[in-house]
Order: C-alpha cells, then sequence, then structure tokens
C-alpha cells in the first residue's frame, strides 16, 4: 500500500509527458513536419486572437466607436482571449500562474502581434468596412477575409520561430495541449476565406456597376452650359443600395414605426464612428430625405433638421403597413452621395403591383402632368419632358429646391436610386410660358423604374408619379 502511494506521488500529472530526452519533445526542424506543426500552432494561436478580434470589433461597431478606439479593444481583446486559450489548459493540468504566464507570453505573443497588424491594417484599409455595420455583410465579410490573411502572415512567422526552438514550442515542451482541434479551426478557417472573398469580390463590383454619383446634369452640379450637359449624358450610376459608401455610414435610430401616428425620424451621418455635422447645400438644402414602400408606393420626400451633434430628424407618418427605404441624399467635402437603409411600418402589408407604364398622369391635387421622350434604353442618355397643366392650360411652375423641379427615379426590385434635376432653370424665375421640365436622364439597366416628379405651383408642391420601361 506504502508503495502504491509512493509511485502514485512520483507519476507524471495525467496528460503531460515531460520528461527530459523524450521523443514527444523533439520538434522537427525543416520540410512538412515542421510545416504541419506551425499550421497547428498557427491555428491555435488564431482561434484565440479571432475570439477577441471579432468582439473588439463588433462591440466598436456597436457603440460607434470611431476606428482608433474600435482597433485598440479589439487589439487588447485578442491578446488576452489569445493567452486565454494557451493558459486555461496548463493551469487546469495544475502548473501555477506564475509558471503559466512566461509559457504563454513565449507562446503567442509575437505571433498574435503579427496577426493584429495584419486584420487590423485590412479593416482599415477596405473601403466602408469599419463603417459599416453589424447588420452589413460588407462588416463581416471584410473581417472574415482580414483573419484569414492574419493566418497566411502569422504562419511562416510561427515555423520560423519553431525551427529555432522559440514560440509554440514552450508549450509544446510541456506535454499540454487544449483548444479546439487544428482541423476543425482549419475548416471554419477556409468557409470564412471564401465567405469574406465572395463579399469582397461582391462589393467591388458593384461598385464599379452602380458608382456613387448622382444623375444629374452638369448644368446642375457644376454651372455649365445646357449644351455641355446633353452632351456629357449626366448619368454616373445608382445609389441608395447600400447604408455605407466612401466612408461614410447613415445609421437611423429607429427601425420601426407605429402605422397612421405622426411619429419622429431621427437619424446620423457617421464617418469613422463620428457624426458629420459639415455637409454642404445641394439643391437649396443641406439634407434631402426620401422615403419609399418596397412597392414603390408612399413617396416622401422631406428635408430634416439637424441638431448641433449631427443628429438629423423630421416628423413623419407612414399611413400603410410594410417595409419602406430610406434614402439620406446630401453632399459632404465637395462628393454628394446617397445612403439607404430600411424602415417597417407594423401590420400587415398588401403589396402593389406597378402600374403600367403611362404618358398621362393626374395628381392628387389636380393637376394633369404629361411625358414626353423617347423610349428608354438601358446605359443610353434620354431626354424627358415633362408637361403640367391645369384645366387644360399650360402652368408656369414656380422655383422649387433652386430648379424648375425634381424628379426622383427608383428601380423596381431593389430600390436602386437615381437622382435627376433639369437640363434648364433654375434660376429666381420660373420655366416660364408654361413651358416643359427637361431632364437628362440615363437608366443603367432594363427594367421598370417609377419616377416621381415635383413640381411648385402658387406655393404649394405636387407630385406626379409616373413608370417608365428601360428595354435592353
Amino acid at each position: 500500500m506504502t508503495h502504491t502511494i509512493q509511485h502514485r506521488e512520483h507519476s507524471e500529472p495525467q496528460g503531460r509527458h515531460d520528461a527530459p530526452g523524450h521523443d514527444h519533445h523533439r520538434m522537427p526542424t525543416e520540410g512538412r513536419a515542421l510545416t504541419g506543426v506551425a499550421v497547428s500552432a498557427t491555428l491555435h494561436c488564431l482561434t484565440g486572437c479571432a475570439i477577441g478580434e471579432v468582439t473588439g470589433m463588433a462591440i466598436g461597431t456597436a457603440l460607434g466607436l470611431g476606428n482608433f478606439a474600435t482597433v485598440v479593444l479589439a487589439i487588447a481583446l485578442a491578446f488576452l482571449f489569445g493567452y486565454s486559450l494557451t493558459s486555461l489548459p496548463l493551469l487546469r493540468a495544475g502548473l501555477a500562474l506564475g509558471a503559466v504566464i512566461p509559457i504563454a507570453f513565449a507562446s503567442d505573443t509575437f505571433s498574435i502581434a503579427v496577426m493584429e497588424v495584419i486584420d487590423n491594417l485590412i479593416m482599415v484599409l477596405i473601403p466602408g468596412a469599419m463603417e459599416a455595420g453589424l447588420g452589413d455583410l460588407l462588416f463581416w465579410g471584410a473581417l472574415s477575409f482580414a483573419l484569414f490573411l492574419a493566418f497566411l502572415a502569422a504562419l511562416p512567422v510561427n515555423r520560423w520561430l519553431i525551427s529555432r526552438g522559440k514560440g509554440h514550442v514552450a508549450v509544446h515542451e510541456t506535454g499540454i495541449h487544449g483548444g479546439p482541434s487544428p482541423r476543425l479551426v482549419g475548416s471554419v478557417l477556409a468557409v470564412a476565406a471564401v465567405f469574406g472573398a465572395t463579399v469582397l469580390i461582391a462589393e467591388a463590383i458593384s461598385g464599379d456597376d452602380m458608382g456613387h454619383g448622382t444623375m444629374a446634369s452638369e448644368s446642375e452640379h457644376g454651372g455649365h452650359s445646357e449644351e455641355s450637359a446633353m452632351a456629357g449624358g449626366g448619368a454616373e450610376g445608382v445609389e441608395g443600395l447600400s447604408s455605407a459608401a466612401g466612408g461614410l455610414r447613415v445609421e437611423l435610430d429607429q427601425r420601426q414605426l407605429a402605422r397612421g401616428e405622426q411619429g419622429e425620424l431621427s437619424f446620423r451621418i457617421l464617418e469613422r464612428g463620428s457624426a458629420v455635422t459639415d455637409f454642404d447645400v445641394e439643391h437649396a438644402r443641406r439634407m434631402h430625405l426620401i422615403v419609399v414602400r418596397s412597392d414603390l408606393t408612399g413617396f416622401q420626400h422631406l428635408h430634416p433638421a439637424m441638431a448641433n451633434d449631427g443628429t438629423w430628424s423630421t416628423p413623419i407618418t407612414l399611413d400603410e403597413p410594410g417595409d419602406y427605404r430610406v434614402f439620406a441624399d446630401f453632399s459632404h467635402d465637395g462628393e454628394g452621395m446617397t445612403l439607404g437603409a430600411d424602415l417597417s411600418v407594423d401590420g400587415q402589408a398588401d403589396d402593389h403591383e406597378l402600374p403600367v407604364q403611362q404618358t398621362e398622369t393626374t395628381t392628387g391635387s389636380g393637376y394633369d402632368v404629361g411625358l414626353e421622350g423617347e423610349a428608354a434604353a438601358a446605359g443610353e442618355p434620354r431626354e424627358l419632358t415633362f408637361n403640367v397643366l391645369r384645366d387644360g392650360k399650360p402652368v408656369d411652375v414656380e422655383p422649387y429646391l433652386g430648379a424648375d423641379g425634381h424628379l426622383v427615379a427608383l428601380r423596381e426590385g431593389d430600390l436602386a436610386f437615381l437622382h435627376v434635376h433639369p437640363i434648364t432653370g433654375g434660376g429666381d424665375e420660373g420655366s416660364g410660358s408654361g413651358r416643359g421640365i427637361r431632364f437628362m436622364t440615363e437608366f443603367p439597366s432594363a427594367g421598370s423604374y417609377r419616377l416621381f416628379l415635383q413640381f411648385k405651383h402658387r406655393g404649394q408642391v405636387h407630385t406626379a408619379e409616373f413608370t417608365r420601361e428601360a428595354s435592353g
């Protein structure tokens, strides 16, 4: 009995094989064996690093912290979780904390540092990634791909350290290993790499195809002549498909409103987590807010007021339930852009089919409006002319937002935003003698579009709606 007790007292702790010279401790120094150990060590380190990085980025983004504060938080948590993943198995095996801390530092510090430099640099460099919200695919796609690149960068570093008896060798010499299976982590990393690459490629393609410019004539934005605007085509692409672009992001304070009740819609335009307050005056306003239901009904064009902290707000009433799209149309640092966000109204929605294409319509206030112009074709400039009549007589419209009228075009389905303005007019006088309000526009793709014309007469703004079909 005594012999048995003494034998147990001198036996190794369960799970440890640290006898000097044991074959288990002979780490490879070259070849495929060394690479395999380095891959396993890097995946182990990446697990803790990724947990901390994702947690830090998510918290920083959710709280609206600036880029610097978010990166600092992510780095701190990455080191914390990275060290913890290495330390916990050692502590459970009975090693003292004073012995565990040097092992964790020696094993993970250099590897985590390399990973953090790479993944945070990638997040900062990918346009809109840091400004994207937690609900945006861009945020998660960029973060997934950044962690994959961090693994690729840390792998040769760990291989070099292990070949010289450093880095992860400190843990290997204890014979105690923990954490998830490297095979499992590797599989998750492969999925993350494919997901991240897919999101970034899709973002790049959509950015090239849809751009950030508004579909306005040169005469409206640059003061050029009518002939110059018509020759130039006046179109760059569509907007409003994303809540983030060009380093800016729109953030709504409300995601749901009550049906038929006047509420308040407030939002901010964020840049690096801070609210933007310096907006350019464009079309007589610093901010244009367009709200429309997903079936292209319930159109509203609002002009919110901005508080000193950069919060824009406006009263709003939405009479029909369903999903709505909110477009913040503005100019900042000389660049105009439109950012979109989703809003819902409680209740069972009854969506309407888009009305067929027509050349005449009547506003709710009794104005007859006719539309003239060539048949629309995708990618080709077209001139649109709107003629406004009242009781059969041409109407001399009054200036509205510095022009004869205001036109918004939205594409059916994805609600891509095309923002157009008249070719002529925009002075202190109206269009004069009831002549038509003319626009130069270009529909970027084949499909159905809903046009919302706004004009002013006798001090009131009126809205006329048309459907326009663009051929391929």
